[in-house]
């Protein structure tokens, strides 16, 4: 009877001893968790992973978390400039120059006189017909005059009666360039050599205007003749 009793013990002992085993068991070695991208054992589609909070980071397991991208910064569209060429620039510097001269001209048709040889300047005054200008200089388009107050203004060649006639012979004193123009900006056309006379048809500034046999009509400098 004591052995029956003492073996009926062992077992519950050895029956409950299993079933707190089976308890503990899972607290011991819980089950991994799964990603959210993961799908559930028996499903065929995947989780979607709930949206992220502003400025949380993704925390992938068994990686580090990634930091936020950063924006790049707005850029800038590039402005082209355009750069004047060496011809141009040339020429805008030549506009501006001045050879010294002086004589006194008269008005032949209405024209402003301007700040600068350029009728993009502002205006001075308005030369009227028949008046007379102080010329002092000229650039390549334009006269420089003085004014009664004192002033410097430009005004148009076009404008003035540049060229005062004549009829005389005279000797050159050395060879010279034909210029279609009274300034040292004209464009050459024929060249006069000594010890030869020219026809001169009149004066213009420090130039003379002559005509060549040919019937060609140009200006040489008035320091070549004699």
């Amino acid at each position: 009877m004591r052995i029956m009793i003492e073996d009926r013990c062992s077992r519950r002992s050895a029956i409950f001893f299993a079933f707190a085993l089976t308890l503990a068991l899972p607290l011991a070695y819980p089950k991994p968790a799964r990603a959210f991208s993961e799908s559930p054992v028996g499903t065929g589609s995947p989780v979607e992973a709930p949206p992220l909070p502003p400025g949380a980071m993704s925390v992938v397991p068994g990686e580090g978390a990634s930091p936020a991208p950063t924006p790049h910064p707005a850029v800038r569209p590039r402005i082209k400039r355009r750069t004047s060429s060496a011809s141009e620039r040339t020429a805008s510097h030549e506009e501006f120059e001045v050879e010294a001269a002086k004589a006194r001209l008269r008005i032949k048709e209405d024209a402003w006189i301007f700040t600068r040889p350029s009728n993009r300047s502002a205006h001075i005054k308005k030369a009227e017909i028949g008046k007379f200008v102080v010329v002092t200089g000229s650039t390549r388009y334009y006269l420089q005059v003085r004014l009664k107050d004192g002033k410097t203004g430009y005004i148009p060649q076009s404008a003035v009666d540049l060229v005062v006639a004549t009829n005389k012979y005279f000797k050159l004193t050395r060879n010279a360039p034909v210029l279609e123009k009274p300034n040292r900006w004209g464009k050459k056309v024929a060249e006069v050599h000594t010890p030869y006379y020219v026809h001169v048809i009149g004066f213009a500034l420090n130039y003379v205007q002559i005509k060549m046999k040919s019937g060609l009509v140009g200006f040489v400098t008035m320091d070549a003749l004699k």
